[in-house]
């Protein structure tokens, strides 16, 4: 033994009266005082099992089982199993041979020590001294004395909150019969919920091993926590799920149950979509005829037609329909390109009605008006609107503005189609600066269906986005999540719906909401709620390209989460597409299979998870996960429990809610 590592001698018959020794187990060595005459251990040292090791006289045991084999089987002719393994061997040389030594590290040193009066059990990460002589008894840890190992936390040198919940068992390796067979594969492992509360947690592993289980036991905890907080008279704690591949907030066969179950009260639900049924359950459409919302809803547009590759969708996607001065440009320059932005939203907007989409019938900014199309018109060109279409114009007493009204929308759209077509207003004041625009050109063949001489699929591209849009949604839809998450809710963002390009800017639109509220309330000199985001595919939004961008709402978040309150929980396939600064401040690590060895050279940095490198890649067990938090000293070898009823009622429970019961009972 020395001060990292130690070589337990074992026998067959120990071995097999423990139900066996996996790799990676915990294992307990005691040590006499050696000044005293006593028994009494006065520290405990704790061991993980790496491996086999050699023993002094292992090359002439070696030797011995080697003969004995080859006698055995030159002896009989059809030699069984149990003639084999009998080996004619002598009791004294058999009980030789059946020595086998066991690679140890030493984690550490449990002992106890007085703090206020208060006798406590303290660990060290190192052992202090070691002996020569046979001092030490080693023991294998099963039952409740294996949890309280595997379940152990560093006593903390303030008063942080520590409330200790279940979330799994121990599990030392994937074949588990012996374990089974003792009875040893139930001993508890209990984390600090507080832990994952305002700090990073990362969950590493390829797809289907788990993670998205170990996140919702995790957001069920932490709602038991939030109610029990309340109650107390404290603050709860928001939880912020955005969802890209719809798996938390719908029903899940593999769970039996959802998070939504939790209660209406409690979840919130925002997705694209028509008219939800669950009063919790709230749309997350964009309003497509909202100047204020046009960046997202060109996105949606963009992403819809984008199959195509037409010229015309080039043209769309790189068009100017918002407006926006420059910098640099002139009083008129910035006019213009305002007017031209009206006029290309002016046939945005028909494309869309005749796509079935629900016109507005208030103005999304001041709703005692109703809705128009406001677009910069000289009067030639509105005289001539209101002579051939009667009431399709309000114009008010400002010139060169006008609002195209809701039911004449398209009958003023195709008037300009018509009239560019025969010529009759070339000569008209007004009327070529109006269709002659990128913005106008670029929406053209979507409301007409013709790129110059050709058919085109244009309007009807746009259907499929029908129900993502909603007339009445407004453009603060952020600040209700963010109010959600303050009452202590679970948000559910379900983006598995959207087009990618969409739902990452919505993401982003979302997270840059929270970190401007949660900053606003941190430079008051107030204290931020307590809010826990959680996050899929943290290798797209962590990556070291990322931290390039000191502006990304994603870097922003991750590097100042801790003093805004704001607790990350993200998940990913790749331990190497996230960045070091991100890996570096992460207390929680939850690591299931890993499949390549490069994801595992970059985990091996961290802790000592390098240890566990070939059972990480080899070993495919969904919800098999080696666990370091932050108040554990160690990596506990864990089998997640499974997400299900049970927690569910646990959380509703805290809420004062009846108990849910299984379908099958109902």
């Amino acid at each position: 033994m020395d001060f990292h590592e130690a070589i337990v001698l074992t026998h067959d018959k120990w071995k097999h009266d423990v139900a066996g020794i996996p790799q990676f187990s915990l294992l307990l060595a005691t040590a006499r005082d050696i000044s005293s005459e006593g028994f009494d251990d006065d520290e405990v040292l704790l061991l993980r099992v790496e491996g086999s090791a050699p023993l002094s006289l292992e090359s002439d045991l070696l030797a011995v089982r080697e003969e004995s084999l080859r006698t055995a089987l030159s002896q009989y002719d059809s030699p069984s199993p149990a003639v084999v393994l009998d080996m004619g061997l002598d009791p004294f040389t058999k009980n030789r041979v059946s020595f086998t030594g066991l690679r140890c590290r030493v984690l550490g040193t449990f002992y106890e020590s007085i703090v206020d009066g208060t006798t406590r059990l303290e660990f060290g990460a190192d052992v202090d001294n070691f002996y020569a002589t046979s001092t030490y008894r080693v023991l294998k840890p099963v039952g409740k004395g294996l949890s309280a190992v595997a379940s152990y936390i560093k006593p903390a040198p303030t008063k942080e909150p520590v409330d200790m919940v279940r979330i799994g068992t121990v599990r030392y390796s994937s074949t588990r019969r012996r374990a089974q067979a003792a009875g040893q594969d139930d001993a508890a492992v209990q984390v600090n919920i507080h832990d994952f509360i305002g700090n990073k947690t990362g969950m590493f592993g390829m797809t289907r091993m788990g993670k998205s289980n170990t996140m919702k036991t995790v957001v069920a905890r932490t709602q038991v926590i939030s109610q029990l907080a309340v109650k107390a008279g404290g603050r709860p704690i928001g939880q912020l799920i955005l969802d890209p591949q719809g798996e938390y907030a719908n029903p899940n066969q593999q769970d039996g149950t959802e998070i939504a179950a939790i209660g209406e009260d409690r979840v919130v639900i925002y997705r694209f979509g028509g008219a939800a049924n669950a009063s919790n359950v709230r749309p997350l459409g964009i309003n497509f005829f909202d100047p204020g919302q046009l960046d997202v809803a060109k996105g949606f547009v963009s992403s819809s037609l984008s199959e195509s590759g037409a010229d015309y969708v080039r043209a769309f996607v790189n068009a100017d329909f918002a407006g926006t001065p420059r910098p640099g440009e002139s009083t008129k320059e910035g006019y213009e390109r305002a007017a031209r932005a009206d006029r290309g939203r002016l046939m945005l907007y028909g494309a869309l009605a005749k796509a079935d989409f629900m016109i507005p019938t208030k103005d999304p900014v001041d709703t005692q008006y109703p809705w128009r199309a406001w677009v910069s018109m000289k009067d030639p060109v509105a005289d001539a609107i209101e002579r051939d279409l009667p009431g399709a114009l309000f114009r008010p007493a400002r010139k060169g503005r006008v609002g195209v009204n809701r039911d004449h929308l398209v009958d003023v759209c195709q008037w300009f189609v018509d009239r560019a077509a025969d010529g009759s207003m070339v000569n008209t004041d007004g009327f070529n600066s109006f269709v002659d625009g990128d913005p106008y050109k670029s929406a053209l063949p979507i409301f007409s269906q013709m790129n110059g001489n050709r058919s085109v699929s244009g309007y009807t591209k746009l259907k499929p986005l029908a129900p993502f849009h909603h007339p009445d949604s407004k453009s603060d839809f952020r600040d209700q999540i963010f109010d959600d998450l303050v009452d202590g809710k679970i948000v559910i963002v379900d983006l598995h719906l959207g087009p990618l390009a969409v739902t990452r800017r919505m993401s982003e639109g979302i997270a840059s909401r929270l970190m401007e509220r949660q900053t606003e309330t941190f430079t008051k000199g107030v204290e931020p709620p307590r809010i826990q985001v959680v996050l899929e595919e943290a290798h797209n939004l962590f990556s070291n390209r990322q931290f390039t961008d000191e502006l990304d709402v994603w870097v922003r978040m991750a590097k100042e989460s801790s003093k805004l309150k704001i607790g990350l929980i993200y998940a990913t396939q790749e331990v190497s597409g996230v960045a070091h600064e991100v890996l570096a401040n992460t207390k929680n690590w939850v690591v299931a299979h890993l499949n390549n060895t490069k994801e595992l050279r970059n985990l091996g940095q961290f802790y000592d998870f390098e240890a566990f490198a070939e059972a990480i890649i080899s070993q495919e067990d969904r919800g098999y996960v080696r666990l370091k938090t932050m108040s554990s000293p160690y990596i506990v070898p864990v089998q997640i429990d499974p997400y299900g009823l049970e927690l569910v009622n646990e959380a509703r429970a805290a809420a004062n809610d009846p108990a849910l019961v299984p379908t099958s009972a109902a």
